[in-house]
């Protein structure tokens, strides 16, 4: 496993974020639940490409690629829903949508750091 510490900035941001769109305190342009998800959704777009990204490419059809794939389709269901605010079910309510979202950006977080595995 390597490349920890994009992993312990990842938790930063998903447990700061969480916070601020459960709490409905007001942090720049974060003033609610929804307005958590898409910021979270735009910033795990990022995180992905810096880190699952990089095996993606080498590894297509890999386990853990495969896993990453479904995780990260999860998560854009979320973030597609609450910016479009479409009406399906269980993760129309944004706050469901923001812990489904963090737990996935976790999720695809420690998928990645196994990348070694893949890339040589």
């Amino acid at each position: 496993m390597k490349d920890i510490a994009i992993l312990v900035i990842e938790l930063i941001f998903v447990i700061f974020i969480v916070i601020l769109g459960l709490t409905n305190k007001q942090f720049m342009f974060i003033n609610s639940a929804r307005s958590a998800v898409i910021t979270l959704g735009i910033i795990g777009m990022c995180f992905c490409g810096i880190s699952i990204g990089k095996f993606i490419t080498n590894a297509p059809f890999h386990g853990f690629t495969i896993m990453a794939y479904v995780v990260g389709t999860i998560a854009l269901a979320c973030f597609i829903t609450q910016l479009f605010k479409l009406n399906l079910p269980i993760i129309a309510n944004p706050k469901n949508a923001l812990l489904i979202l963090a737990v996935s950006i976790i999720i695809k977080g420690i998928i990645a750091r196994f990348g070694d595995v893949l890339v040589k």
